[in-house]
């Protein structure tokens, strides 16, 4: 709660003031009461209260030397001043020193109190808004420390220092949400604003954290309803724990992440290492064999659940794979790893999204060497040579897929690409051959296989006749 500090030389003026109000009620506290300005400023010094309701005539120290030696010391307190009807000239100036009103004491009632603590209220929460701000670079310093990356870009030490101060004595609730490619909001989060002096939300990564500010009082379990959503929550952290218990809320997302309650891991196979997976990946990615990079894809978030992985590190593990894959096929990463990766709000889900963008890839690099017409027949020809070349293609095949003459189609095919169907097959055939030779171990005979080729020995005759050398000496000569 806000805290309030009385100070009245009359006891009794004191205590019908403790009375007038059901301070709890409406987010406030008597933190201290002292009987003059010399025993008030030591408690201000001490207790830092948000509101002094102040007499303005008292011995010693009064209520506007009170204000100023406060003011000299940092402290913002708001001040209220209590002043009978023949001192207003006292008022006046209690004003000018930066006081938020002057009350009289014979006219005092709780209307008129509360109507001033409540713009004092409105007040102290806008300024904790403003202080919030400057808490962000600390989230995202924190946020790099948990995902081990960089944190100069968010650096500004001074700032969140000063901020924090007003942070240090609240509690904080901390509510971490798989939200896939969107921010979720408060409410999809269980979160009850109202019930919290702040709720500030960070995105990042597919997941928004929650970071709910309150008074420090008894753990209140009606703030947060847990949302039909993969959810965490750290409950009375605070900015000295904050690194420590937003991990633990993210967490918490885990079991629901690998669609399971209970934290062991199942008992799996044996696999072979990641970096191991993650290699025969990339050769199978080169050698643009889709069917066996999905293979390979999937032992790999096998091993990722296995290995315990965290969903953020499965994240970061899909994206270096993406960023790897894009730069292999010229494609600039930033274009697939931001919504694919951050869209995913399970592990299953996150593999689709990498098999998806594998597909993609594969037919970009398929395509990137082909030259398409202004023909829309012979375009989807081509486009399915590019898809089945492994197939034992016939031109009747080819004729049917589009519905027109084997004629015509072997007439148009030839003035559109300068080649018969079948020539042009056979490119397409020894430029996968050619690409399995270079990033592959695979032998010949395997080679001519996956190239679509029957029969080894027609494959090195028509390899020989359209590269000018034996598939052996390509790879020879190519230093592989």
């Amino acid at each position: 709660m806000w805290t309030v500090l009385l100070v009245e030389d009359e006891g009794f003026v004191r205590e019908a003031i403790r009375e007038t109000v059901d301070w709890g009620r409406h987010g406030f506290c008597i933190a201290g009461e002292a009987g003059n300005g010399r025993e008030a400023l030591a408690a201000i010094l001490e207790l830092k209260p948000d509101v002094v309701i102040a007499d303005i005539v008292m011995p010693g120290m009064d209520g506007i030397e009170l204000l100023k030696e406060t003011r000299k010391a940092g402290i913002r307190s708001r001040f209220i001043m209590l002043t009978a009807m023949s001192h207003f000239d006292y008022a006046r100036d209690a004003l000018q020193y930066g006081a938020f009103n002057y009350l009289l004491k014979l006219s005092l009632n709780d209307d008129v109190l509360l109507e001033n603590l409540a713009r004092i209220k409105e007040e102290l929460l806008e300024e904790l808004r403003g202080a919030g701000e400057a808490l962000y670079p600390l989230y995202h310093r924190t946020w790099s420390g948990i995902r081990g990356t960089s944190t100069s870009a968010h650096e500004d030490p001074a700032g969140t220092v000063t901020a924090a101060e007003k942070f240090r004595s609240l509690r904080l609730d901390i509510i971490a949400v798989l939200s896939g490619a969107v921010p979720a909001a408060a409410d999809q989060a269980g979160i009850r604003p109202e019930a919290y002096l702040l709720v500030q939300f960070f995105y990042e990564g597919g997941q928004t954290t929650f970071f709910c500010w309150s008074f420090q009082e008894k753990e209140d379990h009606a703030r947060w309803n847990k949302p039909n959503r993969p959810a965490g929550l750290t409950a009375g952290s605070s900015l000295a724990h904050l690194s420590q218990d937003w991990r633990s809320a993210l967490n918490q997302l885990n079991g629901d992440w690998y669609g399971r309650q209970a934290s062991p891991v199942k008992e799996r196979h044996e696999l072979p290492p990641i970096a191991e997976l993650e290699a025969e990946l990339i050769r199978c990615f080169e050698e643009r064999n889709e069917p066996k990079c999905a293979e390979v894809a999937t032992l790999i978030w096998e091993s990722m659940e296995a290995s315990s992985f965290s969903h953020m590190e499965a994240k970061m593990l899909a994206a270096h794979l993406l960023q790897i894959l894009a730069m292999l096929a010229g494609r600039k990463s930033e274009v697939l790893e931001g919504i694919s990766v951050n869209s995913a709000i399970s592990h299953e889900t996150l593999l689709a999204h990498v098999l998806q963008t594998i597909r993609e890839l594969i037919r970009h690099l398929k395509e990137e060497q082909v030259s398409f017409t202004d023909h829309p027949e012979v375009n989807r020809v081509i486009q399915y040579m590019l898809e089945h070349y492994q197939e034992n293609i016939k031109v009747a095949d080819l004729a049917k897929l589009v519905a027109i003459n084997v004629d015509y189609l072997s007439t148009v095919f030839g003035k559109k690409t300068g080649l018969t169907p079948i020539a042009y097959l056979q490119n397409i055939r020894i430029e996968q051959a050619k690409r399995l030779l270079l990033h592959s171990k695979l032998s010949v005979e395997e080679i001519a296989f996956q190239s679509g080729f029957a029969d080894d020995a027609y494959f090195i005759k028509v390899f020989k006749r359209m590269v000018g050398q034996t598939p052996s000496s390509f790879r020879r000569e190519n230093n592989i």
